[in-house]
């Protein structure tokens, strides 16, 4: 335990969590006092309603007569809003590394990825440039859709959360069989296009009461990557609300 003098100078600080046995870094966090060796104390009295991953972990470094390595990243941080800032950068940076965390370095137990990780998180220089400025799209050519799926992108969103969010449920009509590509939009910027195979509806006891939604099947549409974070927002109309809107069908 740190001393109530250095506890007190030392304010808020990012620490890592190592386990000895394989020298792998298991946790990241923030906090200011003894925060950094609580851990260690939960995995001793916690009940059974309270374990999880990263306390048996502990308690398998204890049973082999061992101490978790503690460090601090960054200490005499201004605030916990600061603290927060940088775990979070700090989880990114490990992600970026490598997201399956499959290596011999670290292997995270976080239960959660960062403080605002969704929005202002790991994001290529593409993807946050387009969250700002993104360049107006070429000229859309193929029979196409475009499906506005507000509310749902982040940039840290996976590749199949993407496609489920665009693919269905739409409430569209036969028009919709002269498409060639989906692309996926969030507040005026194509995220992802996707080449359409067909195409599904629900059945009739899952029909809404406003009458039968389609959903497509299909695949990235590689060949279309030159659309990928860029702006058609030319495209729409102030105040259209439609999710669904054609282009050359």
């Amino acid at each position: 335990m740190f001393s109530p003098y250095v506890a007190e100078k030392i304010g808020w600080y990012v620490y890592a969590l190592r386990n000895p046995l394989d020298g792998r870094v298991f946790y990241i966090g923030k906090g200011k006092g003894n925060r950094v060796f609580q851990h260690a104390q939960d995995a001793i009295v916690a009940t059974d309603g309270e374990l999880s991953a990263k306390l048996d972990l502990i308690r398998s470094i204890h049973a082999g007569g061992h101490d978790v390595e503690a460090f601090i990243l960054r200490h005499g941080l201004s605030s916990e809003k600061l603290a927060y800032e940088v775990e979070a950068a700090v989880i990114d940076a490990y992600r970026l590394v490598d997201t399956g965390q499959e290596n011999q370095y670290f292997s995270l137990a976080n239960a959660v990825l960062g403080h605002h990780h969704s929005t202002r998180g790991l994001a290529s220089a593409n993807v946050v440039t387009s969250l700002y400025d993104a360049p107006r799209a070429p000229e859309i050519t193929e029979p196409s859709l475009l499906i506005k799926i507000p509310g749902l992108w982040t940039p840290t969103m996976t590749a199949d959360e993407l496609y489920r969010a665009t693919r269905f449920w739409w409430k569209i009509g036969e028009r919709r069989n002269l498409a060639k590509y989906a692309f996926s939009i969030n507040h005026g910027v194509i995220r992802q296009v996707y080449k359409i195979d067909a195409w599904r509806p629900w059945t009739p006891e899952e029909a809404d009461k406003d009458g039968l939604r389609w959903g497509f099947s299909g695949q990235v549409a590689a060949e279309m990557a030159a659309y990928l974070n860029t702006s058609v927002a030319h495209l729409y109309k102030k105040g259209d609300a439609n999710p669904i809107r054609y282009v050359n069908c």
